[in-house]
């Protein structure tokens, strides 16, 4: 097989990251007002604290916030990191996810179906780079992953899982040589999901019989199951396992912080502070996105060897 034209990968990138840079502005009108159930379409983009309706050049993208310092132009209240880092996060994830699958368009080979896949590949990683970052926001700033999200988001991946089906293909842990018809696949992959739920399930009865508290959230359940759609039960697992272990660290370095500002919290009060799992969970699923199974990869390589 031969590549062409690696000029575009380039261009590609770039106006996938624009374009990402885009969609994620508007992520960012739907983070502000779908919370408070406001409309997304009207008001046009305004101040929230003095309605000001914001010029075109207090709203692009990224560099509006870089130009205002982060302040409203009129009543100069703090706009938030928030919306930098959520368009600036959508605009790097589709521009890797450009670099990762849009070369497969310009490939040429004996596969009649490989611009298909491409296609599927890339636009699916779109789609799910700009849920996993909504939600990420949603939980870091709400502790909050809406139904309206992760349902909708299990049955796309379950259908982009589908739409992604080539007989044989390997599948990590549950296929040696992967599944050979359409309705093995599908089936797997619903035993997937339900895993990935019921893990999160588990650990939330195993925390309420020891500690009669609520550990985790249904919603964290319901991503579980959302990213064991898209990116393969054994991703989502992983995926579990890097979000333990970077809340964790998280945690650790938090703690030691506050607790040199504020010397009378005790242990047990700690104990009681919320960490937003599903963020954790979001941004190491990115990961596998990019470089599947990477953590069992590296594993495998230090230990197996």
């Amino acid at each position: 097989m031969t590549r062409i034209f690696s000029e575009i990968e380039v261009a590609g990138a770039v106006f996938a990251g624009l374009l990402g840079l885009a969609f994620g502005s508007f992520l960012n009108v739907c983070l502000s007002r779908l919370p408070e159930g406001e409309n997304i379409a009207w008001p046009g983009s305004h101040c929230r604290t003095c309605d000001h309706t914001l010029a075109w050049w207090e709203n692009l993208p990224l560099l509006s916030w870089i130009i205002l310092r982060g302040r409203c132009h009129t009543c100069r209240d703090w706009i938030g990191f928030r919306y930098p880092l959520v368009e600036l996060a959508v605009g790097l994830c589709w521009a890797g996810c450009w670099l990762k699958f849009g070369p497969a368009l310009f490939v040429l080979g004996d596969a009649p179906h490989q611009p298909a896949w491409g296609i599927v590949s890339l636009l699916g990683s779109l789609l799910l780079c700009w849920l996993l970052v909504a939600l990420a926001a949603l939980d870091a700033e709400y502790f909050w992953l809406p139904d309206w999200v992760t349902l909708p988001g299990i049955g796309l991946g379950f259908i982009f899982t589908l739409l992604q089906f080539r007989p044989g293909l390997e599948h990590p842990i549950f296929f040696l040589d992967g599944p050979q018809t359409l309705t093995q696949a599908a089936y797997w992959s619903g035993i997937g999901i339900l895993a990935a739920a019921g893990l999160v399930l588990a650990i939330r009865l195993a925390y309420w019989l020891v500690r009669r508290k609520e550990g985790m959230g249904l919603g964290d359940a319901k991503l579980m199951a959302m990213l064991a759609a898209w990116l393969s039960l054994p991703a989502a697992f992983e995926s579990f396992a890097l979000a333990i272990l970077g809340a964790t660290a998280f945690a650790i370095v938090w703690f030691a912080f506050a607790a040199i500002r504020n010397r009378s919290q005790t242990s047990e009060g700690w104990a009681q502070i919320p960490l937003p799992l599903g963020t954790f969970l979001c941004l190491a699923a990115l990961t596998q996105i990019f470089y599947p199974n990477w953590l069992w990869i590296a594993w495998s390589r230090i230990f197996l060897a």
